[in-house]
């Protein structure tokens, strides 16, 4: 999949799609992006992602 798709996705769309494709590195940098453009929400490491990934999957559900 190319950035440009990545972009084109809502937020949710791609959280599934880098839950389901773990090793998409430009996905997962991507929505790490996304998270990071946030007010209040700082990820300076593949675990605080994880953390901070699982934490509004749990809200969500």
């Amino acid at each position: 999949m190319t950035r440009q798709n990545y972009e084109s996705m809502t937020e949710k769309e791609l959280r599934e799609y880098v839950r389901r494709n773990p090793n998409d590195e430009n996905a997962f940098q991507h929505y790490l992006s996304i998270i990071r453009s946030r007010p209040g929400v700082l990820c300076s490491t593949d675990e605080e992602f994880d953390a901070e990934l699982q934490k509004r999957i749990n809200q969500q559900q």
